[in-house]
C-alpha cells in the first residue's frame, strides 16, 4: 500500500497512471448516432467533394475572359441563354459571350468557370445581361475536390465527434465508423452524514450531492455513468459494492464523506479490491490533497475527497484525462478559453463582430493562434481549427503578436 499523503504532482499522478491505463474496446457505430463518440479508426475520403465545381453563390456562369474590363462605364454585354436548376445536370455549354443562371450550391454551366454575382449585373429590356464587375477564373466557384479529394484523411484516431465532424462524414456518404465503445464509470458515495437529496436534514446530516456532481461530469464527458447507493461508513458494505462496481464499469469514483474515518477506509477497500490497489494516496494540491488513485482488474479506481469543491477540482485536473484516455481522446485542454499569442495581423471591418476560426500551436513553451483561411462554406475550415476569436464591431483588427483569446469548440 502507498503510504499515506506521500503526495505528488497530478501531471506525475496522470502519468503514473497513464502508464497502466488501456482504452476501452471499440465498435462499429451508425454516423448519425456517433455524436459524442471517439473516433477508433482514422477515416479517408473515398470521393472528391464537392463532387463538380459549384457556385458559392447567386449569380451567372460565365467564362471569366468575357467579362475582363468590364466596369460601370463600360459594362461586358453577355446572351442569357438559360439557367441551371438546384440538383440539375449542368445541361447547357456556354459559347463566347453567352450566360446560364446559377444557384448558390449548384452547378456551373458547361465551359464557365467562374460566377458573376447577381449584385454586379442587370437585365436589359432586349434580355441581355450586363456584367459591372469583372471575375477571374475560379472566381465565387468552390472547384470538385476542393473541399477533400479521394485519399484525403479526413479524421484521426482519437477525434471525438461533434457537430462539424458529423457533418464531414455524412458529406462524404460516410454512414458508419469504428468507435471506441463508451466507457462505463461507476460512482459510488460513502458516509454516514450523507442523506439523499430530497430528505430533510437532521442534526449533523448532510445531503450528498457528490453522486450527482460527479455523475454529472461523466455524463459531459460522453461516458455512462452508474450511480451506486450510498454506503455508510462501513468496511464490509463499501468493499461489496465496490467488488460489484469494478465488475461492471471501465472505471470506479469513490466519493468519500467528510468522517474521520472514510479516507483511510476508502483506502483499505481499495486495495481489497485487487491487485496492486492503491498507487497514490495524496495530491500536492489545494483542495483536493487527500485523492486516492490505484488499480484493481486493469481498471483505475479513484478516490475523491468528500468536498464537493474538492472532488469537482480533482474530477477535473485528474480524473477527466484519465477517463480521456479510456475513451481513446486526445487531453486537450478543458477550459472554454485559453489565452494565446496571434502569429499574424488579423484585418476587420469596423462596425460588424468577426468570429475568426483558429487553430493552437505550441511552440518553444508557448501557444500561437493560428488562423484558418478558407471559404466560409468549406468544412474543412472548421475540422482544422480548435476554436474560434472573436474581434468586436469597434476594432478594426487585432495585430500580430497580440494575446488574443481563444474559445475553445
Amino acid at each position: 500500500m502507498a503510504d499515506f499523503f506521500n503526495v505528488i504532482s497530478p501531471p506525475d499522478a496522470i502519468d503514473l497512471m497513464s502508464e497502466m491505463i488501456s482504452s476501452v474496446g471499440f465498435e462499429t457505430v451508425y454516423t448519425e448516432d456517433a455524436l459524442g463518440r471517439t473516433l477508433a479508426k482514422r477515416v479517408v475520403s473515398e470521393e472528391n467533394s464537392p463532387s463538380f465545381n459549384r457556385s458559392s453563390m447567386d449569380g451567372y456562369s460565365v467564362r471569366a475572359s468575357d467579362t475582363y474590363g468590364a466596369s460601370d462605364a463600360l459594362p461586358a454585354y453577355l446572351e442569357l441563354v438559360g439557367e441551371i436548376p438546384m440538383g440539375s445536370e449542368a445541361f447547357l455549354s456556354l459559347s463566347p459571350g453567352e450566360t446560364a443562371t446559377a444557384y448558390t450550391g449548384g452547378m456551373l454551366a458547361n465551359n464557365a468557370d467562374a460566377v458573376v454575382m447577381v449584385e454586379h449585373t442587370k437585365i436589359t429590356p432586349t434580355g441581355l445581361l450586363e456584367v459591372y464587375r469583372p471575375v477571374a477564373s475560379g472566381e465565387n466557384v468552390i472547384m470538385a475536390g476542393e473541399d477533400f479529394q479521394i485519399g484525403d484523411s479526413i479524421l484521426a484516431v482519437g477525434k471525438t465527434i461533434g457537430h462539424a465532424e458529423l457533418g464531414a462524414l455524412m458529406s462524404l456518404g460516410i454512414t458508419s465508423i469504428q468507435a471506441y465503445r463508451t466507457p462505463k464509470v461507476a460512482v459510488i458515495s460513502s458516509g454516514d452524514e450523507l442523506v439523499p437529496p430530497k430528505e430533510k436534514l437532521t442534526g449533523g446530516m448532510i445531503r450528498d450531492i457528490n453522486l450527482y456532481t460527479i455523475g454529472a461530469l461523466v455524463e459531459g464527458l460522453s461516458a455512462l455513468p452508474t450511480l451506486f447507493p450510498r454506503v455508510p461508513d462501513e468496511f464490509d458494505e463499501l468493499l461489496d459494492v465496490g467488488k460489484r462496481a469494478i465488475e461492471v464499469s471501465d472505471m470506479v469514483v469513490f466519493t468519500a464523506g467528510s468522517s474521520i474515518s472514510s479516507r483511510d477506509l476508502t483506502a483499505q477497500v481499495m486495495n481489497k479490491m485487487g491487485s496492486p490497489g492503491v498507487l497514490i494516496h495524496g495530491l500536492s494540491v489545494k483542495p483536493g490533497k487527500p485523492t486516492i488513485l490505484g488499480f484493481s482488474a486493469g481498471k483505475p479506481i479513484i478516490g475523491l475527497p468528500g468536498n464537493p469543491v474538492s472532488a469537482i477540482t480533482i474530477f477535473k485536473a485528474v480524473v477527466d484525462p484519465l477517463l480521456r484516455l479510456i475513451s481513446g481522446q486526445k487531453i486537450f485542454p478543458g477550459n472554454k478559453i485559453v489565452e494565446a499569442i496571434l502569429n499574424s495581423n488579423l484585418p476587420s471591418t469596423s462596425g460588424r463582430t468577426d468570429y475568426v476560426r483558429i487553430q493552437l500551436k505550441n511552440e518553444n513553451g508557448k501557444t500561437f493562434a493560428v488562423p484558418v483561411h478558407g471559404k466560409s462554406n468549406l468544412i474543412s475550415t472548421i475540422l482544422e481549427s480548435d476554436g474560434y476569436v472573436e474581434i468586436d464591431s469597434e476594432s478594426s483588427g487585432v495585430y500580430k503578436d497580440s494575446l488574443v483569446e481563444v474559445y475553445l469548440d
